[in-house]
This record gives C-alpha cells, sequence and structure tokens, in this order.
C-alpha cells in the first residue's frame, strides 16, 4: 500500500510540474503580448510575478519531493543488500562456532576415553569400542542405558562399562547395532571392592545389604556395601577401587566411603560409597572386552 501511494504522489507531482510549465509559458505569452498593448503596466507585472512565483515554488517542491522519494529509493535498496550482506555472514560466523563447539566436543570426549583406558590393565582393552549413550531409564540418575555399539562391533556380554571418571556398570544384552547395560547403581548390580590404601581390605558393593536409609542412598545416587571381614580398618575418605575378584579387572576408580556403620550383631561393617562417575550425566563410554575368569 505505501508503495502504490508513493507511485501516484509521483504521478501527481510530475502532472503538477507538466502543468506549472505550461502555466508559465502562457503566463508569459500574454504578458508580452499585455505589455505590447498597454504598456508596461506596474499592476500587470506585478500579477504576472506573483503568478510566476507561486508556480515556480510549486514546481521546486515537486521537484524536490520527486528528488527526495527516488533518493529515498536508492537509500533502501543499498540498506537491503546491506543488511542481507550481514545476515548472511552472521549465518556463516553462527554455523563456524556450531562446528567448532562439536569440535571441542569431541576432542573433550576423546580425551575423556582415553583418559577411561587408563583405568584397565593394557591386557584388557585389546578390544574396545567407543560408543554415547543413547537412552536411558526414566529417573534422575542413570541404572540402565543404551549405547550405540553392538555384536557387530565386537560388544559382548558381560563386558566391562567405563568412562573418563571410572567403573560406569556392565553390559547384560546385546543387538546387532545396540548393547544395554546395568550401571553400579541397578539394585541388581554386583561388584566386588578393595580399598586403594590397603589392597587386604575387601568388600562388596551391592543392595539388601540391610543397611540403614539404603532406598534413601540409592535416591541421593549413593551406593552401599559391606566389608569382608568387619575387622578391616575402612574409614570415610577411603578410595574404592575393584578388587578384580569376578568380571571387573582390578584398580578401576568406583568411588570414595562416605559413611561406615557397624552392627555388631551380625559382626559386619557397612559402607556408603560416592560413586565417581556422575550417574546423572553418563553421555560417551568405552565398551571393554569382558576378560575370562575360567
Amino acid at each position: 500500500m505505501s508503495l502504490r501511494r508513493d507511485k501516484n504522489k509521483r504521478k501527481i507531482n510530475f502532472k503538477v510540474i507538466a502543468t506549472g510549465v505550461v502555466a508559465i509559458t502562457l503566463i508569459g505569452i500574454v504578458s508580452i503580448s499585455i505589455g505590447k498593448n498597454s504598456g508596461n503596466s506596474p499592476f500587470n507585472s506585478n500579477i504576472i510575478m506573483n503568478i510566476s512565483s507561486t508556480f515556480e515554488n510549486s514546481i521546486s517542491s515537486g521537484l524536490s519531493f520527486f528528488g527526495d522519494g527516488f533518493s529515498d529509493i536508492l537509500n533502501f535498496k543499498s540498506n537491503a543488500k546491506k543488511v542481507e550482506k550481514l545476515e548472511g555472514e552472521n549465518a556463516k560466523l553462527q554455523k563456524q562456532i556450531t562446528e567448532l563447539k562439536g569440535e571441542l566436543e569431541d576432542t573433550s570426549s576423546l580425551e575423556q576415553l582415553k583418559k577411561a583406558l587408563n583405568f584397565v590393565d593394557e591386557k584388557y582393552v585389546a578390544n574396545q569400542v567407543a560408543a554415547k549413550v543413547i537412552s536411558k531409564n526414566d529417573g534422575l540418575w542413570y541404572t540402565n542405558i543404551v549405547m550405540s555399539a553392538g555384536s557387530e562391533d565386537g560388544v559382548k556380554e558381560n563386558s566391562l562399562v567405563i568412562n573418563g571418571d571410572g567403573l560406569v556398570g556392565i553390559v547384560t544384552e546385546v543387538s546387532s547395532n545396540y548393547s544395554k547395560a546395568i550401571t553400579l547403581l541397578d539394585t541388581t548390580s554386583s561388584v566386588s571392592f578393595k580399598l586403594s590404601r590397603d589392597s587386604k581390605s575387601k568388600g562388596i558393593i551391592t543392595t539388601g545389604t540391610g543397611i540403614k536409609n539404603e532406598e534413601s542412598n540409592r535416591e541421593k545416587g549413593l551406593l552401599q556395601g559391606y566389608m569382608l571381614d568387619s575387622d578391616y580398618d575402612v574409614l570415610p575418605g577411603d578410595s574404592v577401587v575393584t578388587s578384580g575378584l569376578g568380571l571387573y579387572p582390578k584398580d578401576i576408580v568406583i568411588g570414595e566411603v562416605t559413611k561406615v556403620t557397624e552392627d555388631k550383631s551380625k559382626s559386619l561393617k557397612y559402607v556408603v560409597v560416592k560413586p565417581n562417575v556422575n550417574f546423572k550425566s553418563v553421555d560417551n563410554v568405552m565398551i571393554i572386552e569382558p576378560r575370562n575368569i575360567n
């Protein structure tokens, strides 16, 4: 609508200009004729000058409007091209930023997975597979995860799952392209551990230990277990690693003891352990082929 009004205004002003030119020409002819017939009368001269001045102002105004309008159109087109160019450059920069972020995330993930391999003896990492966690159970904590690697990638049941922070869990199901694992927080999970400062002090991380507030601890993302001997000296702050018994190779980081409770009637010493792995967010993992314990 705005462009149509501008076009109409330009048409009207063009007509005004043309009419003014014709009128001035006619007035000039009439004035010459009057001058010849009646002399140069001041009255007639003033009338002619006033009329001429009025038309000249109208023409000047019309030309000025036309010039300004044309200038505005040129400026609008120029600014539109500049905006379009800037938008294009901005889109390219945003794309580059996104690509760089992706590269940084990939680099960070690789560094974490390389770090994960430090937890496992070299003889167990001959066949390892890097994978992404693509699905998890409902709820706040990761207790069951699905990973983007399966039997076609060499993943087997009972394969070890770790990340850069330590032990995640163990593979329980395998399909061609995917695999499922339970984490240390799952109620069916069980792992033998030892204290890093004293390899003789061993225990079991498991559920159903009879420890007070067991359900509450699990809801807080904490592990619980017991020492194999109540005489073992275990204290809050002790680092806990895999003992090497069962499916898990030794010395993989599990977590840190936060609480010790002794039940003398059962001759048991219970422990609460804060896992080193953040089970609120497990994104990239390394899957290690299970060791042969036969």
